[in-house]
């Protein structure tokens, strides 16, 4: 349609700060009812298997890790924090988006709109408390062993993980308290926070608080890891050099410290356009750039969720061993269920 053909005239009109959006909204709407088959096709089976994968992945990590009492270690309770926000983002993905992808359109009325819109933006910023409680907490466990245990008791692991889901709540929280409204984005096919509504002092707050102060943590903690482990092995290599007890840090301990850095990584990789199309909305407006660029937004913020339980449980040795005894257990059990179905009808 003609209203189609002008959403990028009028983008550059907004950018410009010449004009305000002027029905972008409904702009976008078109172009998300007007999608393509062949766009719902592809964006449909990419959702459902990041989807899967992310919701299969997640909950395997925190069923295995609560099952096995080997695996019930104070890091891995972190690691479990982090798998259950991504599992409920997961979930809140596979729940709605495939709808909105098939109608084009928010069909699920304004109360849901509202609670996904919390959720969502609560649980991304409960996901970077936890990979900063995870990088505190190795931090501890390789740098500074001796306090380790001193802090990292199961009460305070406990109340740290509760602490990081209640203050993950402070970002929609404060957006709801000063009268906004979480609104549906065409472009981004989900419920989410109007960045025409953030002030820019309320955008620094949130953003310092949320996002560069755990970054800041994470990067302190992963950079003083990297130097002792560096330091550790610059000793080794010394002909006759002997480590006390204390100052010795296992292959396995420096494995894992690997792998949950490549968490952080995927992490900071997935969400940068996040954070950055966010940023540029709060100045230029809600609609500034092309659907596409949105669509693209919402599947790799969504993937970071899929990245995360496979790098750490298919890297992890012991979490995938387990994660094959369980599938083994229900292989077994499965088969010996059929069995004796086969018999009794027999």
């Amino acid at each position: 349609t003609e209203r189609i053909r002008t959403t990028q005239e009028e983008q550059v009109k907004m950018c410009g700060g010449n004009e305000t959006q002027m029905n972008l909204t409904a702009v976008f709407a078109a172009q998300l009812a007007a999608k393509s088959q062949a766009e719902v096709y592809i964006v449909l089976i990419a959702l459902i298997l990041l989807g899967a994968i992310a919701v299969i992945g997640n909950f395997l990590i925190c069923l295995v890790i609560f099952k096995t009492a080997s695996l019930r270690t104070m890091s891995n309770y972190y690691v479990a924090s982090l798998s259950a926000f991504e599992l409920i983002i997961s979930l809140c993905m596979l729940v709605f988006l495939p709808d909105v992808l098939v109608t084009g359109k928010w069909t699920f009325g304004d109360v849901s709109c509202q609670f996904v819109g919390f959720i969502t933006a609560m649980l991304a910023t409960g996901s970077i408390y936890a990979m900063a409680l995870i990088a505190l907490n190795r931090y501890f466990f390789m740098v500074k062993s001796n306090l380790h245990r001193k802090y990292f008791t199961k009460r305070n692991v406990y109340v740290s993980i509760a602490a990081s889901w209640i203050l993950a709540a402070n970002f929609p929280a404060s957006y709801v308290i000063q009268g906004n409204r979480f609104e549906f984005h065409p472009g981004k096919m989900f419920c989410i926070f109007n960045v025409d509504e953030i002030n820019l002092i309320h955008a620094f707050l949130t953003g310092f608080f949320n996002i560069q102060f755990p970054y800041i943590i994470i990067s302190f903690c992963y950079f003083k890891i990297y130097q002792k482990v560096k330091q550790h092995n610059a000793q080794l290599k010394r002909p006759g050099t002997e480590l006390a007890s204390g100052n010795r840090i296992s292959a396995r301990d420096i494995r894992i410290t690997k792998i949950l850095f490549a968490m952080v990584f995927s992490y900071t990789i997935s969400w940068t356009p996040f954070y950055v199309i966010d940023l540029m909305g709060v100045f230029c407006g809600q609609y500034f750039a092309p659907r596409l660029v949105y669509v693209f937004y919402s599947f790799v913020v969504g993937s970071t969720a899929a990245v995360s339980p496979v790098l750490y449980g298919a890297f992890n040795r012991e979490l995938r061993s387990e994660i094959v005894k369980l599938f083994q257990t229900l292989r077994c059990s499965l088969l010996g269920r059929a069995k004796v179905a086969i018999i009794r009808q027999s």
